[in-house]
């Protein structure tokens, strides 16, 4: 990943939407989730069936936060994701990283089409690991 949509996507003073986050901590909804938190990024758990992750209040969808994320971060199935990028052409918000197993054909496309920043296949995880190694 190059410097420029780095710092387009990774910074802590950001808020991360978290799309699939998850109690089930064998799943990477849940790592990533705790992963950034523990890092110390601002991050908001988004999954309709939870209340609370890890402490944190967790909302059912985009449309429902409180605070507009500066990226959502795509940690979910084919259906979900389409359904998500068109909640994200709605509210406007135009940064989506899709994690390694969510970059479906059809939601990466539609990104595209609405002209947003996109990742595609590269682990949060592994990235905010690289900030804080440089």
């Amino acid at each position: 990943m190059d410097k420029k949509t780095k710092a387009k996507f990774i910074n802590q003073d950001f808020l991360y939407a978290i799309i699939g986050a998850t109690q089930n901590q064998a799943k990477y909804g849940h790592k990533v989730l705790i992963d950034l938190k523990n890092k110390g990024y601002n991050v908001i758990p988004v999954n309709p069936n939870y209340d609370e992750i890890a402490g944190l209040k967790c909302y059912p969808d985009l449309i429902s936060l409180d605070e507009r994320p500066d990226v959502v971060v795509l940690v979910v199935g084919e259906k979900n994701a389409e359904k998500v990028v068109h909640d994200c052409v709605d509210l406007n918000l135009n940064r989506i990283w899709f994690q390694p197993g969510s970059e479906y054909e059809k939601a990466v496309k539609l990104a595209d089409n609405a002209g947003f920043e996109t990742v595609i296949g590269e682990c949060i995880m592994v990235q905010t690991n690289k900030v804080k190694e440089n």
